[in-house]
């Protein structure tokens, strides 16, 4: 590998190119986000939940009921999750809509769900909404038409709300990582000497 640490490999342009993507990368790991889901703001005229399972029993982990859509929910946090990270402003998190059923394992155990989102930045954190709107799974499975329907609204201490957001959060050690980064890039250097030897023995 000494031809990449070379003095004349690095004032090349390559090499100045690829010093400078290095050090990109290095800060944009570095840079500090958001320490727990209690970092979150909740949403708005919403009651958070303090059920089994919504607070101590799963870590960075939060529920709320209110009258929001998924619509609302979800830009809400994924705003939320960007502005939380200095270089948000020009670099949105990636978004991944996984299926309903998929909540049992990145959300918790006995998840009920209609939506699940992740937002996430790539070798950082990452954030799951997950909702579940009654008048949704209502509809598709027309549970409207059988006998004993009881409506399109969760009741949570006696109170009807018409969605209950559950978040995930998990949050990564800026060692964890670097140390994952620094791999990535000895690798791909180890690729590039075990390619460029196989060309020159051809």
């Amino acid at each position: 590998m000494k031809i990449f640490f070379s003095s004349a490999f690095l004032r090349s342009k390559t090499g100045r190119l690829l010093s400078v993507l290095f050090i990109l990368g290095l800060v944009y790991l570095i840079i500090p986000g958001p320490g727990s889901v209690e970092d979150f703001t909740p949403l708005p005229n919403s009651v958070r939940s303090d059920l089994d399972g919504d607070t101590w029993q799963n870590p960075n982990i939060a529920a709320y009921y209110a009258d929001f859509r998924r619509d609302y929910v979800t830009k809400f946090y994924k705003d939320q999750f960007t502005r939380m990270h200095l270089f948000g402003w020009f670099l949105p998190p990636l978004k991944i809509n996984h299926p309903p059923e998929y909540a049992r394992s990145y959300v918790r155990d006995q998840q009920e769900s209609t939506f699940l989102e992740e937002y996430t930045y790539p070798l950082r954190e990452s954030i799951f909404v997950n909702g579940y709107e009654p008048l949704v799974e209502n509809t598709m499975n027309k549970k409207a038409q059988l006998a004993g329907f009881v409506g399109n609204h969760i009741w949570y201490k006696e109170n009807p709300y018409e969605s209950k957001a559950t978040l995930r959060y998990y949050p990564s050690s800026v060692v964890a990582r670097t140390i994952v980064y620094l791999l990535i890039w000895l690798s791909a250097i180890w690729f590039w000497k075990l390619a460029r030897r196989s060309w020159k023995e051809r």
